[in-house]
């Protein structure tokens, strides 16, 4: 136990950030991260699997409460970890080197470009939908192509210059908070002429099957990720004991009220059927609501919501690649990746190998499946990583039962949070079993990737050194 509690606050350990988030900055940060893509392509897939309006604002109400009990368990481990680097920190305090070595082998690789294949394929989505309709029979090629483009050219900027990646994703951040602000204020103008009809419908015809409601969750706590945020950057967080808990308490409270609204308007705008079978959805309720003053609003709507999503998207994209590039990066410099993954471009001072890493795999995952196949896959990974992290608040405090917590969460917050794991990461098993055994068989193949070159770094030591050597004088870069 003293071994551990040593190796959280090592006095060898990487120097922290400097402190300046305050409590009302934290709350704006984490809002900011989390309204993203998802509001704009999550709901006509909850609607789907669930089948009518009164458990799809159900399923939006529950996966608002699992991401609040998830967030204060990570509010405990936050401010008992206070090294940047949220779930790896507490995997590696609480299971070992191993299972934080697979953490990134999954999520730090395949989760994350998959979720930026996702981004990029909103972005595409509604970008394309102003000029094809999506019962064109090349309208999925054309959306995976543009997906595909945005992904390598944001790549190559950011190859050139960090800069200007940076400004591309703070650029056009705005716009999807006005898109959202105007679709609420168009669902209350809807509901407020007593137009109710699609609400009223409540629960009838509800799919009664509770393995589907987990694509229906995964749809849902896809707009709500990015409450752990907060946690990934705990130390830069003015008195991280009391503010980090009051941050996710109020940051989830928010998002809840913002997403109701934002559903209570789509679900009173457009039909079911709408609903089922369109995928940028934002840009049917402008043509929709709009069109009632002529063709040339409903032109207008559309021009709104679909440039206003599809280039908030794109900078989201942005934000994406860049900071999933530095997972693979920081794994390269502790060891637990290929060391040439951690060069960095002279000329620049971009992670240049990693983030062409992770726009390369992006870029194959873009070609892979659907946003809504996608959205499910991640889900599943990532909940299945989130749920060891809810378990590792009692194993902490068993491990680690003299180190000061700022905070300490009432255990049926980690308790319900590792219940709803339990069935997010089951309920797939009967519904899609195939591409749930074929995720743990790509978790279990880093394994002996571990113990063959993580571990002992002689099975294929020679054989990077010898790849390090290439690209650095290739790449002009160096660690």
């Amino acid at each position: 136990c003293e071994d551990a509690e040593m190796a959280v606050n090592d006095k060898d350990a990487p120097t922290e950030l400097q402190a300046h988030f305050t409590l009302t900055s934290t709350v704006l940060f984490a809002v900011g991260q989390t309204i993203g893509s998802g509001i704009f392509v999550s709901p006509n897939e909850v609607i789907k699997q669930v089948e009518s309006p009164g458990m799809a604002l159900l399923i939006w109400v529950l996966s608002g409460f699992i991401s609040l009990c998830g967030a204060l368990s990570f509010s405990e481990l936050g401010t008992l970890i206070k090294r940047s680097g949220g779930e790896l920190q507490y995997i590696k305090a609480a299971y070992g080197d191993l299972p934080a070595f697979l953490y990134f082998w999954v999520c730090g690789v395949i989760r994350n470009s998959m979720g930026c294949a996702v981004i990029g394929l909103t972005f595409s989505s509604y970008l394309v939908n102003l000029a094809i309709p999506h019962t064109h029979p090349h309208f999925v090629v054309v959306k995976k192509c543009t997906a595909a483009l945005a992904i390598v050219v944001i790549i190559a900027v950011m190859t050139w210059s960090t800069k200007w990646g940076v400004r591309m994703a703070n650029l056009f951040c705005i716009l999807k908070l006005l898109a959202l602000s105007f679709l609420v204020v168009l669902g209350v103008w809807q509901l407020a002429r007593g137009d109710t009809e699609n609400i009223s419908r409540g629960f009838e015809g509800t799919n009664k099957n509770p393995g589907t409601w987990t694509t229906a969750f995964f749809a849902a706590l896809w707009s709500y990720s990015g409450w752990n945020c907060i946690n990934m950057m705990s130390g830069e967080i003015k008195d991280a004991g009391k503010n980090v808990p009051r941050a996710l308490v109020l940051s989830q409270v928010l998002l809840i009220s913002v997403y109701l609204l934002a559903n209570l308007a789509y679900c009173s705008i457009l039909s079911l059927e709408e609903l089922y079978h369109e995928d940028a959805i934002a840009l049917y309720v402008g043509r929709k609501m709009l069109g009632e003053f002529g063709e040339t609003w409903a032109r207008a709507g559309e021009l709104f919501f679909g440039i206003s999503v599809a280039v908030s998207s794109f900078g989201s994209l942005s934000s994406s690649l860049m900071g999933s590039s530095r997972l693979p990066f920081i794994a390269a410099q502790e060891g637990m990746m290929p060391q040439f993954l951690a060069l960095i471009q002279k000329s620049t001072g971009t992670p240049i190998v990693s983030l062409i890493f992770i726009g390369g795999t992006a870029f194959l995952c873009v070609w892979s499946s659907t946003i809504s196949t996608l959205i499910s896959y991640v889900g599943f990974l990532s909940w299945f990583w989130w749920g060891l992290c809810f378990l590792a608040v009692p194993i902490l405090r068993l491990k680690m039962p003299h180190s000061h917590r700022q905070f300490k969460v009432f255990m049926g917050f980690p308790v319900l949070a590792v219940l709803s794991t339990v069935y997010l990461v089951v309920g797939p098993f009967f519904v899609t079993p195939i591409p749930c055994l074929a995720w743990i068989g790509v978790t279990l193949i880093g394994v002996p990737v571990f113990y063959g070159y993580v571990d002992t770094k002689n099975t294929a030591g020679r054989a990077m050194d010898w790849v390090l050597r290439k690209l650095s004088k290739l790449l002009c870069a160096d660690l």
